[in-house]
């Protein structure tokens, strides 16, 4: 086997990405959170749901934040056509010159590509003062079908939150309304290069529900009740409906004692509609 390939001849993840890096001249940035993927385990956790997108006919597919490529060069062996969006240059830059010509790597603002993308599949190991973005970004886009996601572990348990446990957010709602979500594995920080202080998880989404414009007003509604999540709902939502400028429904009474985090991602739809009539 040559030196630097991983099984089958793939390239090793830290040798690419050393690589990459010395290519671009750089070193990573806590300012950018730029940690790269230098474990081939942890690699295969995100190529597991992306061959199984690929077998369900989901070949074409944007990258958001592909760095040095660790995950990017595997993954153009199962898809048929990657756009790998990278805000750094000089990434951009390097990895477009050891990447296959299925993958275009081009320089970019990625939750800006993750709102207009054609194709039905995304994938990112993502930056993670981003990822509540680029989850919002890909719920309102509807061609996109489905998103395999690395984001910080703490996200990831409010991404697929329901109603009653602690995590559950706004961030709980906007996935809930319009995806299917499963947290599908765990990512240590020594997979990767420097190490984050904290726990990565890889989160699968697929698309159940068409987004509808009356969703941004039922996320608002949201967002202003779980700032006092654990207050009683119907008083807090009377006040989010007020600072709406709406009535409050019939209906808001019937919740008794319910607390904020017990709401359903239904019941902020139902007051969106009551804003609405």
């Amino acid at each position: 086997m040559p030196p630097g390939s991983g099984r089958g001849g793939r390239r090793r993840a830290e040798s690419l990405v050393r690589e990459v890096l010395g290519l671009a001249g750089l070193r990573p940035s806590d300012r950018l959170g730029q940690h790269f993927l230098v474990d081939d385990r942890a690699v295969g956790e995100f190529l597991k749901p992306l061959e199984k997108a690929a077998a369900e006919g989901l070949r074409d597919a944007l990258e958001i934040g592909p760095g040095a490529g660790s995950i990017t060069l595997p993954a153009a062996e199962v898809l048929d056509r990657i756009v790998a969006v990278e805000l750094d240059h000089r990434l951009a830059s390097a990895l477009s010159r050891l990447a296959p010509t299925r993958v275009a790597v081009v320089t970019g603002d990625g939750v800006s590509h993750a709102a207009a993308t054609q194709a039905p599949l995304v994938f990112s190991n993502t930056p993670f003062n981003l990822s509540p973005a680029i989850v919002e970004a890909l719920a309102v886009n509807n061609r996109v079908a489905a998103a395999v996601l690395g984001v910080q572990y703490e996200v990831a348990r409010r991404m697929t939150a329901r109603p009653g446990s602690r995590d559950y957010s706004r961030l709980s709602v906007l996935v809930s309304l319009v995806f299917h979500a499963e947290l599908a594995s765990v990512v240590r920080p020594q997979a990767y290069y420097p190490r984050p202080q904290v726990l990565t998880a890889v989160v699968t989404l697929r698309r159940r529900r068409r987004w509808r414009s009356l969703y941004a007003r039922a996320l608002e509604l949201a967002g202003c009740a779980f700032t006092q999540r654990n207050k009683k709902a119907s008083k807090v939502l009377r006040r989010c409906l007020e600072l709406a400028g709406c009535a409050p429904p019939p209906w808001l009474d019937s919740l008794g004692d319910a607390r904020v985090w017990m709401l359903r991602p239904e019941d902020f739809v139902g007051l969106a509609e009551a804003c609405r009539g």
